[in-house]
């Protein structure tokens, strides 16, 4: 019912951090691990002590190896080929302040604590949430960006359900996308409701759009997408999330100085305004709705 370019979105998006069907492609392929005594300095630079941490093996090698995990908008391939969204714009803004190049390291949602704790990226960026479970492999920097959820709701079937209360009622279906962060969060913040599960995101959509169930469930931007594009058979029933989680980069277990870096990073891109910037770009808008491959 959607057109090629919804279609995509909606394939690529399905799955999620927080969110979608990812592209799951073994992380150690994509960069080759560089050791720090491979690469030496240039001539007529300060020579850098031996490589104790990351930040350290960094700088020696010239690259940052940064896991990402495809979703849009977070990261995606473009109409090109590129690898383009939001994580990609603060990988490269990060690289470049450190002077070095960067390498992005495909992931998957479920893969990238390991992948960092092994050594196959850097670090990871992937509008992560904190997780207990990649706690225990991973560190968190403070958040630099903020994740929300959103109901979703077929116009012809819930347009008097108005409310978060009129959605945690026995006569209401909702749906989520398997394995995302709305699968985990429906059963509790709607403990009566019957929950419908889809295998890809194309067909929830479809589902609320022709009021085969009342709602969905689902990270943002992805249900303004589709308001964006369904015209009046889909609306947003809440005016506010229902949920709100912090986004962070994850490091290495035990490396203090990776972590104070970013920490000090983060807040310098802060407090210039320059991630609000892009935030609003990729979240606040669809402006950049025409880079999708709408093959």
């Amino acid at each position: 019912m959607f057109d090629q370019c919804m279609k995509k979105f909606l394939v690529v998006a399905g799955g999620g951090i927080a969110l979608l069907a990812l592209l799951a492609v073994p992380a150690a392929a994509q960069v080759p691990s560089s050791t720090a005594t491979s690469v030496q300095a240039p001539p007529g630079k300060v020579k850098l002590p031996a490589a104790r941490s990351v930040l350290d093996q960094v700088r020696r090698a010239g690259v940052l190896r940064v896991g990402v995990v495809e979703q849009i908008p977070w990261t995606f391939t473009n109409r090109s080929g590129q690898l383009v969204g939001f994580e990609v714009d603060v990988a490269r803004a990060l690289a470049s302040d450190l002077g070095v190049r960067l390498a992005l390291v495909r992931a998957s949602s479920n893969g990238i604590a390991d992948d960092v704790a092994g050594g196959h990226a850097d670090i990871g960026a992937a509008g992560l949430w904190y997780s207990p479970r990649r706690a225990l492999v991973v560190n968190y920097t403070r958040p630099y960006s903020e994740a929300t959820m959103r109901l979703f709701a077929s116009r012809a079937k819930a347009a008097g359900r108005t409310d978060v209360a009129a959605y945690r009622l026995a006569d209401v279906t909702l749906g989520v996308l398997k394995g995302s962060p709305g699968a985990a969060f429906a059963p509790k913040a709607f403990p009566l409701a019957r929950i419908s599960t889809f295998e890809r995101y194309a067909d929830l959509a479809d589902a609320v759009e022709t009021g085969s169930i009342d709602a969905g469930i689902s990270m943002s931007p992805r249900p303004e997408f589709l308001v964006h594009v369904a015209g009046d058979r889909i609306f947003l029933p809440v005016g506010n999330a229902i949920a709100t989680r912090s986004e962070s980069f994850i490091v290495p277990r035990g490396d203090a100085d990776i972590l104070a870096y970013l920490d000090s990073w983060i807040r310098y891109r802060d407090e210039t305004g320059w991630l609000k910037s892009r935030r609003d770009y990729w979240f606040g808008s669809f402006a950049w709705a025409d880079q999708l491959d709408a093959k």
